[in-house]
């Protein structure tokens, strides 16, 4: 039986050349200890079980522990000295504590570790210089004061170069590309352009790749139910010499030369991205960013798009509703309510949907503003004189609907506790506007939609109108089926196709809880299952003159032209619907545009003339 040193047991051949026998596999309680080999000609190393002879004495014991400071140097090939230090040691209980003052919150360092050890390039010590030197001449224990000096002067001597370096660039407002980590301490504020907006953040920590610079910093982000820190990468490209450092992709809000000003314009939109938490109805006009995922359903591409009209800020709905890209945020902040550190970093996005395009998509805070409501739109409104009173009850009805004055149910619970409305008539005789003025006098959005948005496959409009009317209620919106003669119209044996379309239709709207006007041109063919869902119907007629010029008024009104009775009678005169007297009058806006004068009767009939030709 032969036995290794400090290893294990094992039994060799026998001088009759037996075979050896061994143990099970990991059945013996002991220990192998294995040993790496040098390289050998390809830099490859091996594993053997031979203890080397050539192994040096360890550097740390009982002689070394007494010393204040352990400073471990290698050899330097830069040109300007022999050796330069790898790392130091603290072993110093009285320097430690130093170090807890200087590093105070520095990330990555814990001052009261048994075993402190810091690594070139030191840059806790190069960002917090200014720092060691204050509490240097500040420090009155004798004992203290010594290690401290003699830790002053072993960093002073390896960092004196790059500290020089760093304060002579930062004075002149420049940096080059491998000191630009001296200007980047853990945790300070930094700001970058997005979308040409000042943005700021928390950086966290940098490392040199072959591309760059690679940064990470944080921000506050909200998920649509808490707020919370998100990760986010920069790169700072290579680039030779100097660069001014306000030019850099990002840096630290301390560099900016109108920095309190920024501070305090960052911190005042921050408040006001807190405040948008939740559901927020408002005007938009500049760019939005939809987020999606590739085609290989793997990384995450942004599409800008332009939008102009009215959105719905829900970052909750977002979640719930949007099929890619949702919302989520790393570290929770604990607290409902940010502080201004936290405002100062919190993103200048919101989250949410817009009519108009009726895509979810990422907004600009600073984009955004307060409605603008048009207060006479419902007295814009034209119905014959013996349906005035219908506009009032319209009117009566959605409000106290949206307010969820109706208790009403059905015998099963949850179904039958919405309001619909049907308008039916030729075109443009108002019945799109009457449901845009109803949510327009009740501040709440409005969405339109039409069977092209819904789908022809029974699947699809399932699907989509499901995701609609969960949708809808929540923000108290006014819901316009525009043109819903395909899912009204009254069944028959032949199309079953369009019977399963109406079908699903009829069933959805059983438990849909908000407010839905439906607009018909064919009220006539209606299926008589719809009937009974109904609860106001208004049959719209062809205009007379004095409801066209009446719209005539209205719609000149906003001109600085005045025009005459006798001018307005005229116009009136000729059988058109609300929209075409609409068309006509924006034609005739951009005649009078072009020719540089204010919008004239006479533009106007050069506009109908046209028609009669």
């Amino acid at each position: 039986m032969a036995v290794e040193n400090n290893g294990t047991a094992e039994k060799d051949n026998d001088n009759n050349g037996e075979e050896t026998k061994y143990e099970p596999v990991g059945t013996v309680c002991d220990f192998r200890n294995m040993y790496q080999t040098k390289p050998d000609e390809d830099g490859v190393r091996s594993w053997t079980r031979e203890l080397p002879s050539d192994l040096p004495e360890p550097a740390e014991d009982a002689d070394s522990a007494q010393y204040a400071l352990l400073v471990r140097k290698e050899k330097c090939y830069d040109g300007r000295k022999s050796l330069s230090v790898h790392s130091i040691v603290v072993q110093s209980d009285h320097l430690k504590g130093f170090l807890g003052k200087v590093l105070d919150n520095y990330p990555g360092v814990t001052t009261t570790l048994d075993r402190l050890e810091f690594m070139a390039p030191f840059k806790p010590f190069v960002h917090r210089w200014e720092e060691i030197v204050k509490f240097r001449n500040m420090e009155q224990d004798p004992t203290t004061k010594s290690h401290v000096d003699l830790f002053y002067s072993i960093m002073d001597e390896e960092l004196k170069d790059v500290i020089d370096h760093k304060k002579d660039l930062i004075a002149n407002g420049v940096i080059t590309y491998p000191l630009a980590w001296t200007i980047m301490e853990p945790h300070d504020v930094v700001i970058s352009s997005f979308g040409g907006l000042l943005r700021a953040h928390k950086f966290d920590e940098m490392s040199l790749t072959k591309c760059g610079w690679s940064l990470y910093a944080e921000h506050v982000d909200f998920d649509g139910s808490r707020f919370g820190y998100n990760n986010e990468n920069f790169m700072i490209p290579m680039f030779t010499g100097t660069v001014p450092i306000t030019s850099l992709s990002v840096f630290p809000l301390k560099y900016h030369p109108e920095k309190d000003s920024i501070r305090k314009s960052l911190a005042a939109r921050g408040k006001r991205w807190e405040e948008h938490k939740g559901y927020h109805f408002k005007a938009y006009n500049g760019t939005a960013i939809s987020r999606d995922y590739t085609e290989d359903d793997e990384n995450l591409r942004d599409t800008k798009y332009h939008v102009k009209g009215r959105i719905i800020i829900d970052a909750d709905a977002y979640n719930i509703f949007h099929p890619t890209g949702t919302i989520s945020v790393g570290s929770i902040i604990d607290e409902d309510k940010l502080d201004d550190a936290q405002r100062l970093i919190a993103t200048p996005m919101v989250y949410g949907y817009s009519l108009k395009d009726k895509e979810w998509l990422i907004f600009y805070l600073d984009s955004s503003s307060e409605i603008v409501w048009d207060e006479r739109a419902f007295e814009s409104l034209v119905l014959p004189k013996e349906q005035q009173g219908l506009k009032e009850v319209i009117l009566g009805v959605a409000k106290a609907q949206s307010k969820k004055l109706d208790s009403f149910d059905d015998v099963v619970q949850g179904k039958g506790r919405g309001i619909i409305m049907q308008l039916a008539g030729p075109p443009g005789v108002g019945k799109t506007l009457t449901a845009e003025s109803v949510a327009e006098v009740m501040k709440v959005p409005l969405y339109v939609m039409s069977a092209g948005d819904l789908g022809m496959d029974a699947s699809d409009v399932e699907r989509n109108l499901k995701q609609i009317l969960k949708a809808i209620p929540r923000w108290g919106a006014v819901l316009l089926l525009d043109e819903a003669d395909v899912f009204m119209e009254a069944r028959d044996a032949t199309d079953l196709a369009r019977n399963e379309l109406v079908s699903i239709f009829l069933r959805m709207l059983e438990y849909y809880e908000g407010i839905l006007f439906l607009t018909t041109n064919r009220a006539q063919n209606i299926d008589p299952a719809f009937e009974s869902r109904i609860h106001i119907s208004l049959n719209y007629q062809e205009l007379d003159v004095a409801s066209r010029r009446h719209i005539w008024k209205q719609f000149l009104s906003r001109s600085s032209k005045t025009f005459t009775d006798e001018q307005l009678d005229q116009m009136a005169e000729v059988r058109l619907n609300g929209r075409q007297i609409k068309n006509i009058i924006k034609t005739a806006g951009l005649l009078a545009w072009s020719k540089e004068v204010d919008l004239g009767y006479e533009h106007l009939k050069i506009v109908l003339a046209l028609r009669d030709l």
